[in-house]
């Protein structure tokens, strides 16, 4: 098995920037909103390093467009505000600020569909170019077992996040073998 693997990333063009979409991994994601992780900059993607198998394009450029500009239009739920326990509140009143400092006021959390949709929206305007380019991965042992990842740093980040929290990911990545 090689060690480095090319995954395909179909070229799109938004606004005046170049980004490429993950063609490999991209049908595989079980929360579907996820997809939009999946969206790099071009300048992230390159070299072809001798040796390192290339991984089949799974997904057309035109599907993945579609797809984010329907993720886009989704309405998700609404955010939700944590309240701290009444007791919490009225202590405030009465106990010296140091005391409480822990105490938590009102939480804004949103939820990870609706930062999904967020993003959606600002890659609506995606316009396929008909290229293909290819990042480079590695195979990394980790406590879940293997893990393909990306060289980028940044781009890591994101890919360990999915192999931990959805379940198509980690299909896929047995998936991706060569």
């Amino acid at each position: 098995m090689a060690n480095r693997v090319l995954v395909p990333f179909h070229l799109a063009r938004l606004g005046d920037r170049v980004v490429g979409m993950d063609a490999f991994f991209w049908p595989s994601l079980e929360k579907r909103y996820r997809v939009v992780l999946l969206v790099h900059p071009a300048e992230r993607l390159g070299g072809t390093p001798a040796g390192a198998c290339m991984l089949p394009v799974r997904v057309s450029a035109e599907e993945q467009v579609e797809e984010v500009r329907s993720i886009a239009r989704r309405r998700p739920e609404k955010p939700r505000i944590h309240r701290a326990p009444l007791w919490r509140r009225i202590a405030w009143l009465f106990m010296p600020m140091g005391v409480l400092r822990d105490g938590q006021e009102d939480i804004l959390e949103l939820s990870e569909e609706l930062q999904a949709v967020g993003l959606a929206r600002a890659l609506r305007g995606l316009e396929p170019l008909g290229e293909t380019r290819y990042a480079v991965f590695e195979h990394v042992e980790a406590e879940q077992g293997g893990l393909l990842l990306p060289l980028d740093e940044s781009m890591r980040r994101i890919y360990l996040e999915l192999a931990r929290r959805d379940q198509g990911y980690q299909q896929a990545l047995e998936d991706a073998r060569c």
